[in-house]
């Protein structure tokens, strides 16, 4: 039985969106992969975390210009 979760990084513990149905105790096999982010999340992020850049009109092209890189 395979299962794809979703869930948040705490350390060396990761919590998932929802029970697994699995006993206590189940070995399982993970695979660790950073979900990405659609541009305009990163870009509210951003905006949260470096509140003196939220009016900066060109880190939309820069985010851009780093999506584009990446793929």
């Amino acid at each position: 039985m395979a299962l794809q979760l979703q869930g948040i990084v705490k350390g060396k513990q990761i919590e998932l969106e929802r029970e697994t149905g699995l006993p206590i105790g189940s070995a399982v096999v993970v695979r660790v992969e950073p979900k990405r982010l659609p541009l305009e999340e990163k870009k509210r992020l951003t905006d949260i975390i470096f509140g003196s850049w939220a009016g900066d009109t060109s880190l939309k092209a820069i985010f851009a210009e780093i999506e584009k890189l990446r793929a």
